[in-house]
């Protein structure tokens, strides 16, 4: 199982800069990220691709940075920021396809040969056919990087898709069919929109940082909540969700089975 075609930058909308570390921070909202990619364009924009210019820009942006990492292994590079005109698109400001033909990505925090080289999990545990519905279904910087990411997630929504089927599904029926593509839309958002997440909505998928400062995957105390297994609460915990009571759970478990059952009634008609 692996990809065949570029995860990072696969056109179409969908554009990925988790690897530098976008959503490496307790609040990785919208607003915050899209402030944080405005921020790093506009630093480098009117400088010359001097290595040395850009080295002492990015090393500002790192000094100047007012919230630390989620998790401090992960590094987060100055560099990021928006590649396009219209700024839809996230990626390497110091890639030489962005510059012109200089590389100055060695002026970030990751040398230009690891940048070059570097594949996520993602490329070899998504399926080309589940790769290929997520870039679909999320053709925008923010939710792609987010969905992509999280295999997790992925692949709990589609285990219930088949669940709520009786059957296996082919993710490239859902990527052709454009009323269950709208669905599985709406079903893959929920990692921006689900809602009463709380504080606990800036929880990065079903990891929280334990007291070092890596991840830590989380459980349900199923005691606790008065509660037994359901199939939805690996979605429920890759959401953010840290329920505390059995009504919290209940929502939570009913607001991912009516979007995976919204899925599932566009391909019964």
């Amino acid at each position: 199982m692996s990809v065949s075609f570029h995860l990072c930058q696969p056109g179409r909308g969908a554009s990925c800069g988790a690897c530098c570390g976008l959503y490496n921070f307790r609040d990785h909202s919208r607003a915050s990220l899209t402030a944080r990619l405005n921020e790093q364009t506009e630093a480098f924009a009117a400088l010359p691709p001097e290595h040395g210019a850009w080295r002492t820009r990015a090393l500002a942006l790192l000094e100047s940075r007012r919230a630390s990492p989620l998790f401090p292994a992960v590094r987060v590079c100055p560099l990021l920021g928006f590649v396009d005109e219209a700024r839809t698109r996230v990626g390497c400001l110091g890639h030489p396809k962005v510059t012109g033909g200089v590389d100055l990505r060695d002026c970030g925090v990751y040398h230009a040969e690891l940048c070059e080289t570097f594949t996520c999990p993602s490329f070899t545990w998504l399926t080309d056919a589940q790769a290929r519905l997520i870039q679909a279904a999320c053709a925008d910087w923010y939710l792609y990087g987010l969905v992509l990411t999280d295999v997790e997630f992925v692949r709990g929504c589609l285990r219930l898709l088949e669940w709520e089927l009786a059957g296996p599904v082919d993710p490239e029926r859902l990527t052709t069919h454009p009323e269950a593509l709208d669905a599985v839309r709406r079903l893959f958002a929920l990692k921006e929109s689900a809602p009463d997440r709380g504080t606990h909505a800036a929880v990065f998928g079903r990891f929280i940082p334990d007291t070092e400062g890596e991840p830590l995957s989380r459980t349900l105390d199923y005691a606790a909540l008065g509660a037994r297994t359901a199939p939805e609460d690996e979605v429920v915990l890759c959401l953010g969700y840290v329920p505390t009571t059995l009504e919290q759970l209940t929502r939570a478990r009913e607001l991912v089975r009516a979007h995976v059952r919204a899925v599932a009634d566009t391909l019964s008609h």
